[in-house]
């Protein structure tokens, strides 16, 4: 996971399998907070997280959709998504450099709820290289057509790109423009993501919403596929994602609003990966970024180096408040009855970093 900040002591992970790494991805960042005046910077990454390895306990009652899941999490250090200053990662940005790391330490699906404006050549390679290793990135879009500029690295070539969809079925309204639903050109796939209850209520908000909430469910429910079919690769997992959305077999089909439909763990699961071509689908969005001539190549020519190895953060007893920002998973939904989570063995590295303050850029897409 990468995210701002996080705070491993609430009562939503304890006994959960989630190491904190020692070092944040900007100099001098602090990646842990504690106690129960917990910054903004942290309320991001511990409800989202929550949505992932919740043991369901707490405020919001959050049950994540993999809660044995060995959960890795990588903290930008501050309270919004870019490092101050000009940190400098060798011309990456600093999501980009969190792909690195995760990519370095054995990631296998890498969930980032956010989206910037800022894309380098060197974010190209980075993202390349990961797809060139069978590293599945996943990616929210943004919440509003007034974001409309913030297309890294949901836009990208070979990622799988999530919004978020409501209880009634219905994609989610935008949240800058009131009853307008908001929806991608280059959607891949839409998850759950509206009016989930929040591991804090200390803001008085009762529900979240947003594409970041539907993103490591996405992300949750490739991790259980992978444990049930090891030999599977990234672009065998993705095809499947994408002929197995919904709850019954069907052609494959998309439109813009939807992507190839809403994911579906049931679903996905009855299908062996291995039945599919290992060729990512995603390779032909507008962005062009990165090229399949550089996923070929590996992106970069160095191999990335492994970040120090994490030391894990034992939670405490007493269940600590963080401001409202991630949400609950409606398990019956995903998981029809919870038994499916005691699938989970593997280990997942995930990173999701806080979409607060985006900056524009003008790549691709579009609201439909």
């Amino acid at each position: 996971m990468i995210d701002n900040q996080i705070n491993p002591g609430l009562e939503v992970f304890q006994g959960a399998h989630l190491t904190v790494a020692d070092e944040a991805i900007c100099p001098d960042g602090e990646p842990v907070v504690s106690g129960q005046d917990v910054s903004d910077g942290a309320s991001h990454g511990s409800d989202v997280t929550a949505l992932l390895i919740g043991n369901g306990k707490g405020k919001g009652n959050v049950k994540g959709i993999a809660p044995k899941a060995d959960v890795t999490f990588y903290a930008i250090g501050y309270d919004s998504s870019n490092c101050p200053g000009s940190a400098d990662f060798d011309g990456r940005s600093a999501t980009s450099e969190g792909i690195r790391r995760a990519v370095a330490d054995g990631a296998r699906i890498i969930s980032i709820s956010s989206a910037d404006t800022l894309a380098t050549a060197a974010d190209d390679e980075e993202v390349a290289a990961a797809l060139a290793a069978g590293v599945v990135i996943v990616a929210a879009t943004p919440n509003s057509v007034k974001d409309a500029e913030s297309k890294w690295p949901w836009s990208f070539n070979g990622v799988v790109s999530v919004n978020a969809f409501g209880k009634d079925g219905k994609i989610q309204e935008d949240q800058q423009v009131a009853g307008q639903p908001i929806g991608w050109k280059e959607t891949t796939v839409v998850a759950p993501g509206a009016n989930f209850p929040s591991v804090d209520w200390r803001s008085g908000s009762w529900s979240i919403t947003g594409a970041s909430l539907a993103t490591p469910l996405t992300a949750g429910i490739l991790a259980v596929a992978a444990q049930k079919y090891p030999d599977a690769t990234g672009n065998q997992l993705i095809q499947s994602l994408i002929h197995n959305t919904r709850t019954e077999d069907h052609k494959l089909s998309r439109d813009g609003a939807s992507g190839y439909g809403p994911v579906s763990l049931r679903h996905i699961l009855q299908v062996d990966p291995a039945t599919y071509p290992d060729v990512n689908p995603l390779m032909d969005k507008a962005s062009g970024r990165p090229t399949a001539e550089q996923v070929a190549q590996g992106g970069v020519a160095a191999s990335p180096t492994a970040t120090p190895t994490p030391t894990q953060k034992a939670p405490t007893a007493t269940p600590t408040v963080i401001a409202s920002g991630g949400g609950g998973v409606m398990v019956p939904l995903l998981v029809g009855g919870g038994v499916i989570l005691l699938l989970i063995v593997i280990a997942v590295i995930v990173i999701i970093v806080v979409a607060a303050n985006r900056k524009k850029n003008n790549d691709v897409g579009g609201a439909v």
